[in-house]
């Protein structure tokens, strides 16, 4: 039954990448260029956005849960930590390191690779 809702799962998400996207290329040039201003981004990095595999951000989470910190937290630290985490996360250059990390549940001197490592050590001490 876990197996059905995992396939579920992943069909739903990838059904949500693909609606996101047409959503997206609907878009003229000028809708685009302002839609990435409101968000404070400079240029579209396809990469980031589209890789057709799952967003980077998923793992945050789960680092989160390694350093016992609750979303909760990130919220009563201060406006813009949460999205400070989320930024530092997807512009990482171990993702690769990072999945295969947190695939093996590890402990928290296993994830100080992380370049959000110090700001989650500090919300879960405070």
């Amino acid at each position: 039954m876990l197996a059905i809702t995992s396939a579920m799962r992943r069909m739903a998400h990838a059904w949500r990448c693909r609606q996101q996207r047409q959503a997206w290329n609907a878009l003229d040039a000028d809708q685009q260029e302002l839609r990435l201003r409101d968000l404070g981004l400079v240029r579209l990095d396809e990469s980031l956005f589209w890789s057709g595999e799952r967003s980077p951000l998923e793992q945050l989470p789960r680092m989160m849960v390694v350093y016992g910190v609750k979303h909760a937290d990130t919220i009563l630290a201060g406006p813009g930590v949460r999205r400070d985490l989320e930024r530092v996360c997807s512009l990482c250059p171990e993702k690769a390191r990072c999945k295969r990390v947190l695939a093996s549940e590890p402990d928290v001197d296993a994830c100080g690779f992380c370049p959000n490592a110090c700001t989650l050590e500090a919300l879960r001490r405070h």
